[in-house]
């Protein structure tokens, strides 16, 4: 049965898609409001294929869902459009919305949801159970690396991203020795709190304690920008709750956070772990309570077209610079931070083009008629959360390197916060 929809905005989210149905673009306020999150969406047929299940034997099943019911083509003229939206958790929704049509060449279809009219009821899922700690009620180690294990394989077989996020309680030692292990202890479940708290209606994660003082996030469907910003605030929430309730007797609590994402910093969970062990690693070098998101490498000049990738490749802007972790985009299109669009682009030297899914992490505006200011170039940064396949990143990095080591100095390229 149907119940009363609670949307009062007036513009509930936008996606971009192409005569062939193929979604080139899908923003935040879509991903709230579908649940869909953008890399299960963008580069693919309007019907998803998702996981459902697996077999004893290991087997993958897969079900086809569509995003929306009905069919409908470019219009030569803006024009309302009913739409029914099926949400990742079952649940349709019955909407207002508008299309137009896009400039350029390509027939792409920008739609902006208006109105929610009515939603079904949200269904229910099991809960999950496993091996808990003792001490924090997370997932411990070993439930931990079973549950890694398993995630990899069901991201790498709906090319999706997944994010890991290592914590570690900064001078715990010290603390103990200091205030004693009860204290040390109360430090522990507070952070563990603190997690549950950050992560609840964030999407889908794993928490766990890994030993001592470590911790661990799993984010599921997530890539480095919901990364780093979700240890940001991690990192400044446990600094916050120190801050509140130091008092002279009390220790000052911080923690050291790394990041690393499949399938950009790594291929499997090993190397996963490792990554963002070294993140981790340089946050503590780097003197605690801070942030390090692993990155590969730097970027280099580069200067080709790139495409909204679909159906009918259209020409979006021209690349100014490159690494294996994004590009800078020469384009005029309105592009806003936080929507993933489906891109390619050529690589000198490489026969065809490369396929991508990347996040719009920077918008560089035009420059302002009679601007005394030095004209700045406008185009998007963009950060890439999913490689077309594994020879496509194979030759980017191939292409990096070959470029880093004839014509520039090496640098480390990492982010802090």
């Amino acid at each position: 049965m149907r119940e009363p929809a609670r949307y009062g905005r007036s513009d509930c989210g936008s996606f971009i898609v192409d005569r062939g149905e193929t979604i080139l673009g899908f923003d935040q306020e879509m991903e709230e409001l579908t649940g869909w999150p953008a890399f299960d969406v963008v580069g693919r047929h309007k019907d998803l294929r998702v996981l459902r299940g697996r077999s004893a034997s290991g087997l993958v099943s897969l079900q086809t869902v569509p995003l929306y019911d009905g069919r409908f083509t470019a219009p030569s003229i803006p024009g309302p459009v009913e739409l029914t939206l099926r949400c990742r958790d079952g649940r349709w929704l019955d909407v207002d919305a508008l299309a137009r049509p896009l400039s350029g060449p390509g027939e792409r279809t920008l739609v902006t949801v208006l109105r929610v009219i009515t939603t079904s009821p949200r269904r229910d899922f099991a809960a999950e159970t496993g091996g808990l700690d003792d001490l924090t009620g997370l997932f411990d180690r070993d439930v931990f690396a079973s549950r890694l294990a398993t995630d990899l394989v069901q991201a790498r077989a709906l090319a999706s991203p997944l994010s890991l996020i290592l914590l570690d309680v900064d001078h715990l030692r010290a603390i103990n020795d200091r205030h004693g292990h009860a204290t040390g202890a109360e430090v522990l479940r507070e952070v563990a709190r603190i997690m549950r708290e950050s992560c609840e209606g964030e999407g889908e994660h794993r928490l766990a304690r890994l030993g001592e003082d470590d911790f661990a996030v799993l984010l599921r469907d997530g890539g480095r920008g919901e990364a780093r910003q979700l240890a940001g605030a991690l990192r400044a929430r446990v600094e916050r709750w120190s801050a509140a309730v130091e008092t002279a007797p009390s220790p000052r609590v911080t923690i050291s956070v790394g990041t690393a994402s499949f399938p950009t910093d790594a291929d499997d969970e090993l190397e996963l772990l490792a990554r963002a062990g070294e993140a981790l690693d340089e946050a503590r070098r780097m003197g605690r309570n801070r942030v390090w998101c692993y990155v590969r490498r730097p970027r280099v000049p580069l200067q080709v077209p790139v495409y909204f990738d679909g159906a009918d490749p259209s020409l979006l802007g021209y690349t100014r610079d490159l690494s294996p972790s994004g590009i800078f985009v020469q384009t005029t299109a309105a592009l806003r931070n936080g929507m993933r669009c489906a891109l390619a682009f050529a690589l000198p030297g490489h026969e065809g083009r490369l396929h991508v899914i990347g996040r719009v992490v920077r918008t560089v505006p035009a420059p302002v008629a009679q601007s005394t200011q030095v004209p700045s170039i406008p185009g998007v940064g963009v950060e890439f959360e999913r490689f077309g396949d594994a020879s496509d990143r194979c030759a980017l990095d191939s292409y990096v390197h070959r470029r880093e080591a004839t014509t520039l100095r090496p640098e480390r390229d990492r982010l802090s916060f």
